[in-house]
């Protein structure tokens, strides 16, 4: 019984790391992977997001878009819009102690759609434990 119980705690232990939330990004054939070359990457050359941003901006984004969220089958053109993730920018800001996060849609060019008066972005305070403080 003691093997048995240990096989199965082997098996369920060893396979967690297989479990994933949401579904892994796809690969592409290693023909185009071949072929792309990395920058050289520089501080001056490019856009850091710092730890406690980068966790910031992952409990933001997963709090305002869920992962495996969609449109209800019925919606219309700016709601399916104001669903997909590539419609936003979001912008950072370090405050002291937490991380402010802003997701601003960009319909008119992402979707082709004529924005609309009300600003159904979203503003998050996040503390550096990863606590939402504050959404609007």
């Amino acid at each position: 019984m003691k093997r048995l119980s240990l096989c199965v705690l082997t098996l369920t232990l060893g396979g967690c790391h297989l479990v994933r939330s949401r579904p892994q990004a796809p690969l592409a054939p290693p023909e185009v992977a071949n072929s792309i070359q990395f920058p050289s990457w520089s501080k001056d050359g490019s856009t850091t997001v710092e730890g406690h941003q980068l966790k910031a901006l992952q409990i933001a984004l997963e709090d305002f878009l869920p992962p495996g969220t969609s449109p209800p089958k019925d919606a219309d053109a700016m709601t399916r819009c104001l669903y997909t993730l590539d419609t936003y920018d979001a912008w950072l800001v370090r405050g002291e102690r937490m991380t402010f996060v802003h997701f601003t849609p960009n319909e008119a060019e992402r979707c082709g759609l004529k924005p609309e008066v009300m600003d159904p972005g979203a503003s998050y305070a996040i503390s550096d434990d990863g606590v939402i403080l504050k959404r609007d």
